[in-house]
């Protein structure tokens, strides 16, 4: 049996860089050589809490890039040799809401590097040599896309669809809550879809200071100022739009303060604990909230601003590791001392 170096989970606070099996594509899948892969702020909880969402042992990685190097029956062998990143919903493409397109939401969908749908199936992520996925979850890199920026295609295409969720409107002035990755990632498309003023919200300096380099207007660190300073930037109207992304459960009952009458809250983040919230407050007000979770189709169009030179990822990219050094590096980003935005690991 060959073998090959992966990262595999274990348990919170347990992960090991090891030799485990190389896999073999079945019929309809195609094998992956990983070139980078990125650490998401959601394997980051994972690490710390674990959920039905992994259970262990799990390799981990839903962002990365690489080449096909071996296919499986029923693949053709032109896909050999392609730069590609993955869409790491592996929807049914038979449920009511996958014949509606809405991919993100199937019931019966599994996930790579999780262990989601109905029987909680492993499925092992990018955090490897090589893994073997289902032909149909490739997204080939277009030219003039780098493997570094492949392997952010995946956080990128979920900022894309919650900058715009919700009807958005040229012009609209944003507040975004929260600047790590995902925050930086929006405020660069909320710039893109020409939003009006955008503020941003955060507890440490050096995100407010990328935040900034993203595009935003304003920042604000709600250790050292109150949050109402930030309406004073809307006259105090109120912002059309508060996007979500930080996790601490108060940024809700923040956000439906912020927001004006008849604005719209995005809710990006995945808050695990319950908010008590006063419905009055958003029926009296007029306010619309909306979740927004992963993506449908949007890899393709997130490749074409790349392409354009709308969008930058270089500036959220704050290092990159050789993949035998993320249980380390998990250690680290784990306990919150550090000044990483997003690292990248190289697998190759």
């Amino acid at each position: 049996m060959e073998m090959m170096k992966a990262v595999v989970f274990y348990g919170p606070g347990d992960m090991r860089y090891e030799d485990v099996p190389k896999p073999v594509p079945k019929e309809g899948e195609v094998l992956i050589k990983v070139k980078y892969a990125s650490i998401c702020g959601s394997d980051i909880e994972e690490y710390k809490i674990g959920s039905d969402r992994a259970r262990p042992p799990l390799i981990f990685g839903h962002e990365f890039s690489g080449e096909v190097v071996e296919v499986g029956p029923g693949v053709s062998k032109e896909r050999i040799g392609q730069r590609v990143s993955v869409n790491p919903i592996l929807y049914c493409g038979k449920c009511y809401y996958c014949k509606k397109g809405l991919i993100n939401l199937c019931n019966n969908r599994r996930s790579v590097g999780r262990t989601l749908g109905i029987e909680r199936k492993r499925c092992d992520g990018g955090f490897a040599e090589y893994v073997c996925l289902p032909e149909f979850s490739l997204v080939p890199l277009k030219e003039g896309v780098t493997y570094e920026e492949g392997a952010l295609l995946e956080p990128l295409a979920v900022c894309y669809c919650a900058a715009k969720e919700g009807n958005f409107e040229k012009g609209e002035n944003v507040l975004v809550i929260g600047t790590g990755p995902i925050g930086l990632m929006i405020i660069q498309y909320l710039k893109i879809l020409g939003s009006g003023k955008i503020a941003a919200t955060d507890v440490v300096d050096f995100r407010l200071d990328a935040a900034k380099k993203c595009g935003a207007d304003y920042t604000i660190n709600v250790k050292n100022e109150s949050l109402e300073k930030a309406l004073e930037l809307t006259d105090n109207v109120g912002f059309d739009r508060v996007i979500v992304t930080a996790g601490a459960p108060s940024v809700i009952n923040d956000s439906i303060k912020l927001g004006r009458n008849g604005g719209g809250i995005v809710l990006v983040s995945l808050i695990r604990e319950n908010v008590e919230i006063n419905p009055t407050d958003i029926v009296g007000r007029k306010l619309s909230i909306y979740g927004s979770y992963m993506f449908t189709n949007e890899m393709n169009e997130v490749m074409d601003f790349i392409v354009e030179k709308k969008l930058d990822v270089n500036n959220i990219i704050s290092s990159v590791h050789p993949l035998s050094e993320t249980p380390e590096l998990f250690k680290m980003l784990a306990s919150g001392n550090n000044r990483e935005i997003k690292v990248l690991l190289k697998a190759d």
